[in-house]
């Protein structure tokens, strides 16, 4: 695996955060584009096992609105495997690297973060064997 250097998710954390506070500012006039570029570069670097995934440092523990929903749709099209598990470190078992189970929590009173459940369970249903038996969110 290659690790890719900190300071490039920091980029990607750092670019994140600017586009929520313009669609925070005005979301009337937000840059979707711009978003969509940035989860193509996050689900690449994700995907290619380049460091730690930019995803969850971008989607746990934020209030979900309309501007994550639309983050996590485009890095799905981008080809971004939310169901993927890796190595916690030799030896040790294999864990979610996209924490499903925060975002599920959320999803109880956040109707943003149960759109954004809903997509991946839609996603675990085209994509069959996608979700392992351990990820599945109720």
């Amino acid at each position: 695996m290659t690790m890719q250097k900190p300071s490039d998710i920091n980029q990607l954390v750092g670019r994140f955060l600017d586009l929520q506070e313009q669609w925070e500012d005005k979301p009337e006039q937000f840059d979707w584009p711009a978003l969509r570029v940035l989860a193509t570069a996050g689900a690449h670097a994700y995907n290619e096992g380049n460091g730690p995934s930019f995803q969850i440092l971008s989607v746990d523990g934020m209030r979900h609105g309309e501007f994550h929903l639309r983050f996590l749709e485009y890095s799905l099209e981008a080809g971004f495997e939310p169901f993927k598990l890796v190595q916690a470190g030799p030896g040790r078992p294999l864990v979610e690297v996209f924490a499903h189970e925060s975002l599920a929590n959320a999803a109880i009173e956040n109707p943003w973060s149960a759109k954004m459940l809903a997509c991946l369970q839609e996603y675990a249903r085209v994509h069959a064997g996608a979700m392992p038996e351990e990820a599945a969110v109720s």
